[in-house]
């Protein structure tokens, strides 16, 4: 009987250290699969770290996007289905294009947290109950995977150009036309001749092997990519002070640490898409150095339009910042 106690005794503590007795699962939606390297840098790592931070206290598992198409997931995190949101900002902009505006934005973390643009984001998506977490960036931008490389023109002129919302404008002030596909059907509509090209950021052409069935990436890049965690407002405002603060700590710290990590990436799949067969194709002279601005100018158009007053302010302040190229 003794026996019994003793080995219950150890199980009931085992029991205990390992599953805290006010443990919180978190269910964090992401617009990707863990095939696209953002996934494991930033949404996993935040995932782990917050477990490590929060000594179990605070637990998250991932769904990814065969759960709810990325399209379509702004709504169910405002309204509780989910407590979590890792997405880009462009991937909603039915809703809003608040988040978007960060492609404009330097890249710079430490200045973006202390410039105010947060709060104001924030503010924003607080009317849709959803509270901002972090901004990370892949320290990258955007390129256009093309069949054939710059003619003439120094642009676009005649191509149709596989384009999310992200990329509509930029597409066409250069003369191209917008094909909506989604990432899945781009190798074969590449493949096929549907599209002549596909933008995309600079990461991805090697995990999707799109280098088989396009010879050129642009250049100069164009943007900076990020990506938008975003949380469910009932679900943060009931967590503890220390709770919010170790999620948004955590948050602030990928944001540096994750940044350096996409630098040493970027390289590397730089080299390797051009030891795949991709070569390098310019824009012309009177486009490369407009290009970022142009992306830049049509990103605010679409936030300003999209998010009213929110946008304009966001904007404003960005130029009044010195942290965006238009």
């Amino acid at each position: 009987m003794a026996r019994f106690s003793v080995l219950g005794a150890m199980a009931i503590a085992a029991t205990a250290f390992a599953a805290p007795a006010h443990a919180e699962t978190l269910t964090l939606l992401s617009s990707w699969d863990e095939s696209y390297n953002a996934v494991p840098v930033f949404a996993q790592a935040f995932a782990e770290q917050v477990t490590e931070k929060s000594g179990g206290e605070l637990t998250v598992e991932m769904r990814g996007p065969e759960t709810v198409p990325p399209f379509e997931q702004l709504q169910p995190v405002s309204a509780g289905l989910f407590d979590m949101l890792f997405t880009h900002g462009a991937y909603h902009l039915g809703e809003t294009a608040m988040a978007f505006g960060m492609d404009a934005v330097v890249d710079d973390p430490e200045a973006r947290r202390q410039s105010g643009i947060y709060d104001v984001i924030d503010a924003h998506y607080q009317s849709r109950n959803l509270k901002l977490i972090g901004v990370f960036s892949a320290a990258s931008g955007y390129h256009i995977l093309l069949k054939q490389p710059i003619g003439d023109d120094g642009g676009l002129e005649g191509r149709k150009i596989r384009a999310s919302g992200t990329y509509h404008d930029l597409v066409n002030e250069l003369g191209g036309s917008v094909v909506t596909l989604p990432a899945s059907e781009i190798y074969s509509s590449l493949e096929r001749g549907v599209v002549d090209g596909a933008a995309w950021p600079v990461f991805g052409a090697m995990d999707y092997k799109w280098f088989e069935v396009a010879d050129y990436m642009t250049r100069p890049t164009f943007g900076v990519t990020n990506l938008t965690l975003l949380m469910n407002l009932d679900k943060w405002n009931a967590l503890t002070e220390e709770q919010q603060t170790l999620l948004v700590d955590t948050a602030k710290q990928l944001e540096i640490d994750g940044r350096k990590h996409f630098e040493e990436l970027w390289a590397k799949e730089d080299q390797a898409m051009q030891d795949a067969g991709l070569e390098v194709t310019e824009f012309g002279p009177d486009v490369a150095d407009r290009v970022d601005a142009i992306f830049a100018a049509g990103v605010w158009k679409q936030v300003e339009e999209k998010a009213g007053e929110d946008g304009a302010s966001f904007h404003k302040l960005a130029v009044e910042k010195g942290l965006t190229a238009q």
